[in-house]
């Protein structure tokens, strides 16, 4: 209780007459400052017994110190990770191993036969030797063939048996297959250049046909030629004005008697000569 309290009821206790709480000078002041008796006992009931906090903490200690010697040892048993890694790196890659072992031929295994092969397909690849003349040889790539020493016997000419040295003169006169490809694109952009029309009965992408651009299909427009000032290209679309003189005309029958009616569009409107008669 705060000082003002005490010293009020010591003169309380001297005098015969009372105050009011009101006229005690600071008193809601100091009461302000005081905690409330059940939420202080309320706070304290979720608070730990310090006895039993320190003999917990005591135990994890003891607990962590034996898990801490049970993890060295067996750490100790567990080989470097650093030497394990470095005898991996000195074995092969077993899914590697096999694909490559897949491209091999059996050791014991002897062809009897083989399929025919086009001259075309097979590539020469020997060395001549010091004794190799000095002019182009006359021999032909049949007799060279089976005068080497791992020869594939019996090749046959079902076509001309041409002589080795013709054969550099005969590439030349090859066409490339890239430089083929590059000169048809070309011809192609030639005639069809950008803002050019390609006229085609399917729907396939001239993309797709000629390899090259990229082509919008002209949808819901027509094509129209030059004008007197030569201007071409370009879309129109047209209004009753643009249509030629023709005339609509109805014929209504009935075989009903009696009084009844037809709906039909009323061409009134339309003006005379421009388009509508």
């Amino acid at each position: 209780m705060s000082s003002e309290v005490t010293r009020a009821e010591n003169e309380y206790s001297k005098k015969t007459h009372t105050h009011s709480i009101s006229e005690i000078t600071d008193l809601n002041v100091s009461l302000e400052k005081k905690a409330d008796k059940e939420y202080v006992a309320s706070k304290l009931e979720k608070k730990a017994d310090k006895e039993y906090v320190d003999e917990k903490d005591n135990e994890i200690k003891e607990r962590a110190e034996w898990y801490h010697e049970w993890t060295s040892k067996i750490l100790k048993t567990k080989a470097d990770t650093g030497w394990v890694s470095g005898c991996l790196d000195l074995k092969a890659d077993k899914t590697y191993v096999n694909d490559e072992l897949e491209k091999k031929a059996n050791k014991t295994h002897t062809h009897t036969s083989f399929t025919t092969v086009r001259a075309d397909d097979i590539i020469l690849n020997f060395d001549l030797g010091s004794s190799a003349p000095l002019e182009n040889p006359s021999t032909s790539v049949k007799d060279t063939l089976n005068n080497l020493d791992k020869s594939c016997r019996n090749i046959e000419s079902h076509a001309r048996n041409f002589e080795a040295y013709e054969l550099p003169a005969m590439l030349d006169k090859k066409a490339d297959k890239t430089e083929l490809q590059t000169l048809k694109t070309e011809i192609l952009q030639t005639l069809y250049p950008i803002g050019s029309i390609y006229t085609s009965m399917n729907s396939t992408n001239p993309e797709t046909v000629l390899g090259f651009g990229t082509w919008t299909q002209i949808v819901d427009r027509f094509l129209y030629c030059a004008n007197s000032s030569k201007e071409t290209g370009g879309s129109k679309t047209i209004s009753g004005e643009n249509l030629p003189a023709h005339s609509h005309y109805i014929d209504l029958s009935t075989s009903q008697a009696g009084w009844h009616s037809h709906r039909f569009w009323d061409w009134s409107g339309m003006t005379k000569g421009k388009g509508y008669d």
